[in-house]
């Protein structure tokens, strides 16, 4: 075999190689568009048919529960850190993340007895529900 058929081969691989990237990449694509009309699917029209076991209000109470929470000097109420100091969510919310993100985008929820916030993505803050 010469220099030439040898560049050959490995040309035709190549092509072959991009061919394949190509179509792995257009299928992830179609994949992630498939999971995002799932996903928002659910969201704009119907309620799943039951509640995740993760995010029951008792699930999400056990591990706010769990955290470590400190009075504030100045005003009722108390708070806790949300992430930790790499920037990670705290490891006992981690299977409570659609409850986190609700209050990322500003919501305040009450669950329990409790008024929760976010601040500064980095705090948790609850208050008595009944303080309003």
């Amino acid at each position: 075999m010469s220099l030439t058929d040898d560049e050959a081969q490995i040309d035709a691989k190549l092509r072959e190689t991009d061919r394949s990237i190509a179509e792995l990449q257009k299928q992830r694509q179609e994949l992630l568009q498939a999971k995002r009309a799932l996903t928002t699917g659910k969201t704009r029209t119907e309620a799943p048919q039951s509640p995740k076991p993760e995010t029951t209000e008792k699930a999400v109470e056990k591990a706010l529960n769990t955290l470590e929470w400190k009075a504030f000097k100045k005003k009722d109420g108390e708070w806790a850190f949300l992430r930790d100091m790499n920037g990670r969510l705290v490891e006992d919310l981690q299977g409570v993340t659609e409850f986190v993100d609700q209050l990322r985008k500003g919501r305040q929820i009450v669950v329990g007895k409790y008024r929760y916030s976010a601040s500064d993505d980095k705090f948790l803050n609850r208050f008595i529900a009944d303080d309003d």
